[in-house]
């Protein structure tokens, strides 16, 4: 054999071996391994780049999804520039000029020119075709579905409504997923319309997808929400089987955050597997953190137990640990209900992750929810000595209990030369801080908080003694020993900070010196 025709060998095995690889991006398990596979992938080059081409007319949505992620490793200019071409070639089929469009935008955040559009399918197709393949990828990666809404509500009002009124003819029953994220992040009016679509959706995904839109739309919309419910329920659509839900609570820190878990067991027999949603809740600001753990092995989260039991739970993939306790899951909707209303007053977005997995946190939940009691809470403890505030103080319910105090550069500048002391002038200065006009509402309803996680924990002594420490921040008393412990512990972490923050500084000053020298 020549050299020659061993190269054409060489080189059609090559050819061959990156069209196997590109096809197996659709049989990725997950996302991630997707988006691994289409890294290496896209290492080997221009190859790689026809390849992709050669699949462009592929039906099947997990692939154009490996095609997406594939085209983001491989070099921009002469991608975009193949796809552009692609896209305009008339000798194409319809079904790869849209793949073409839809990885240029969704993908690689181009936009398609008005010349170029006239030469393109029907807009309706791309919006089909992108949508079809959204609700495909969503089966394993649901955040696309908020993915697609943001970009969607990005677009003019005119396209949005031409791409809902798509979606909404589609047949396959899984569009209302779609519809609940592009409605959670529009407008009033939007809202109303795909509320009045999903009444003429006969399937239970209809119903879930309602109760979630009831915790996410205007309040003003929430009635036409039961409505919708009920004619979906009088035409014989039933819930489906909501499995099993629990709540786990966390207690409050000095700075208003604390942790919520709602663990969801399927209503599979012998099921060991569930889904997680790991909520950070602000008292001011709502949600600020959310993460979802479908499918997830129960075994390596705490076991049921009875309400009131605390558990000392590890974080998922982190090393950090957090007591929860196990609270009524109605309990820990209305709280997270009090978070989202926060959100709502000051315009925030919603996590995605409540959007796409309300559809077990509420279902089969009255509309609008049933009242929960609040624990009883204890009267207020008498008065508290040095001994008692310190712990207090010092319970796992108060671990990491310290107030966040502004620059300390500013305090110690009217008390320069002074040493930091207890009860001297700084301490004293921290103390007024905590109990500020500001500061003293705040420190007030966190102190509630705490006094009410340590009541559903059937800690009612510390829970009275909470509230004794709230009466006194209520009045205003500087000397009381609780708030003066407090107020040192954060002075002296402030302090420690501000200490580590200078020797870094200086550190990298001397390091960068050094490199200045050589």
């Amino acid at each position: 054999m020549s050299d020659q025709d061993s190269r054409i060998l060489h080189s059609f095995g090559d050819r061959l071996a990156i069209e196997r690889a590109v096809k197996d991006l659709a049989k990725a398990r997950n996302a991630y391994q997707q988006d691994q596979m289409a890294k290496k992938l896209a290492a080997r080059g221009k190859p790689v780049l026809r390849a992709l081409l050669r699949n462009l007319e592929a039906s099947d949505p997990a692939l154009r999804g490996g095609l997406g992620r594939l085209v983001k490793y491989l070099d921009p200019d002469p991608t975009i520039a193949a796809l552009r071409q692609a896209a305009m070639d008339e000798s194409r089929s319809d079904a790869a000029r849209l793949t073409a469009v839809m990885l240029l935008e969704r993908y690689l955040g181009q936009e398609i020119d008005p010349a170029m559009a006239q030469r393109i399918p029907a807009s309706y197709d791309v919006a089909r075709e992108s949508g079809e393949e959204a609700i495909a990828i969503a089966e394993t990666e649901p955040l696309v579905l908020v993915e697609y809404a943001e970009q969607l509500l990005d677009e003019p009002p005119e396209i949005v409504h031409a791409v809902l009124q798509v979606i909404m003819d589609m047949e396959d029953p899984r569009r209302v997923r779609l519809l609940l994220a592009i409605a959670a992040y529009g407008d009033a009016e939007l809202q109303r319309d795909i509320l009045k679509a999903l009444g003429g959706a006969r399937h239970p995904l209809a119903v879930r997808t309602l109760q979630t839109l009831w915790h996410l739309v205007e309040p003003d919309l929430q009635p036409l929400v039961r409505r919708q419910i009920q004619k979906l329920r009088l035409s014989g659509v039933k819930d489906e089987r909501a499995g099993t839900l629990r709540a786990l609570w966390s207690p409050v820190n000095a700075q208003g955050h604390s942790f919520i878990w709602f663990i969801h067991t399927h209503n599979a027999p012998l099921t060991d597997q569930g889904d997680l949603l790991v909520l950070i809740l602000h008292d001011e600001s709502g949600v600020v953190y959310a993460s979802a753990y479908p499918d997830l092995d129960l075994e390596i989260l705490p076991l049921p137990a009875p309400r009131g039991a605390k558990h000392n739970v590890r974080m998922i993939d982190s090393s950090h640990h957090v007591l929860l306790a196990e609270i009524d899951p109605a309990l820990g909707l209305q709280q997270l209900d009090e978070a989202l209303q926060a959100m709502a007053v000051a315009g925030s977005p919603w996590p995605g992750e409540i959007v796409v997995f309300g559809r077990w946190l509420w279902a089969g939940q009255a509309l609008p929810p049933k009242p929960t009691a609040e624990p009883n809470l204890p009267k207020s403890a008498a008065a508290m000595d040095e001994t008692t505030a310190r712990a207090l103080l010092d319970h796992p319910a108060f671990a990491g209990w310290v107030w966040s105090l502004p620059d300390l550069a500013m305090l110690l500048k009217d008390h320069r030369g002074e040493a930091l002391e207890k009860n001297g002038a700084v301490h004293q200065q921290v103390t007024d801080i905590l109990l500020d006009e500001n500061n003293r509402p705040l420190l007030s309803q966190r102190l509630m908080q705490q006094a009410r996680w340590l009541t559903l924990v059937q800690d009612r002594k510390n829970a009275a003694l909470t509230l004794s420490v709230r009466d006194a921040v209520a009045a205003g008393k500087r000397d009381h020993p609780f708030i003066k412990m407090l107020a040192w512990r954060s002075l002296l972490t402030a302090a420690a900070d501000r200490a580590m923050r200078n020797a870094l500084k200086s550190m990298d000053e001397n390091h960068q010196l050094k490199l200045w020298n050589q």
